[in-house]
């Protein structure tokens, strides 16, 4: 039997349908694979930007943690050069006064002592020859005693003088000096643990500006890294799969 001529050429119309819907369905596909590629092309330049932002910042941040640590290090430098310079100062006042001023006064105060002391003897050895003379020659009684009554004045005055020198050293040796001497001791002692403080100060600050400057660096290569991985991936060949 005999088929139908519309019969036999259905098949051959309808592969030829399939093929021309499929290259349509090829064509629709193609204009949004390029789209899609070219929105990839553009978040990886911003990606590239974005790096790039972030290593520029790191270097300026490492740059103003270089500063500050330079600029701490002098602060710390300056504080212990001047607490050097006052505990030198003070040591030499303490050592100049236990050397010298100490010794100088308290030898100053004994030849008061010692003069006030001579004089008195001067005066008891003066008024023991006039009461010595005037037993032996017959002098007016009036002259007699204006006489004698000088010496023993001046007895009184250089016993006097020598009570008030003695009182004066006692003071300066049991009380002014020793207060002074305990006064400079003390100004060395403060010297002394300002001095530590500073440089205490000055190493806790370079152990901190250490950690800054580490950390400062390793951020900038951190990015830098980042920036470099972001590179190879935007050179990289478009691996697109086998149909």
């Amino acid at each position: 039997m005999k088929l139908p001529i519309a019969l036999l050429s259905l098949p051959l119309v309808l592969a030829t349908s399939g093929c021309a819907a499929s290259s349509g369905n090829r064509a629709a596909e193609k204009p949004g694979a390029e789209g899609a590629k070219g929105g990839d092309q553009e978040d990886a330049a911003d990606k590239l930007e974005k790096k790039q932002r972030e290593l520029d910042y790191a270097k300026m941040e490492l740059d103003i943690a270089k500063m500050s640590a330079a600029a701490d290090a002098r602060e710390s430098d300056a504080s212990v050069q001047e607490a050097t310079q006052k505990l030198d100062v003070v040591k030499k006042d303490r050592d100049n006064f236990k050397a010298l001023e100490k010794p100088s006064k308290l030898a100053d105060k004994q030849l008061d002592i010692d003069r006030a002391a001579w004089r008195m003897e001067e005066s008891r050895q003066e008024l023991a020859e006039l009461e010595q003379m005037y037993k032996k020659e017959d002098f007016a009684s009036l002259t007699k005693e204006l006489v004698l009554n000088r010496g023993k004045k001046n007895l009184e005055f250089a016993q006097r003088g020598l009570d008030l020198a003695k009182k004066e050293q006692d003071g300066l040796s049991t009380h002014d000096l020793p207060k002074r001497e305990t006064e400079l001791d003390q100004s060395v002692e403060r010297a002394e643990k300002a001095l530590a403080e500073a440089t205490a100060k000055k190493e806790k600050a370079a152990a901190e500006t250490k950690l800054k400057l580490l950390r400062a660096e390793h951020r900038v290569a951190e990015a830098q890294r980042e920036l470099d991985k972001a590179h190879a991936k935007e050179k990289a060949p478009d691996k697109e799969p086998k149909a």
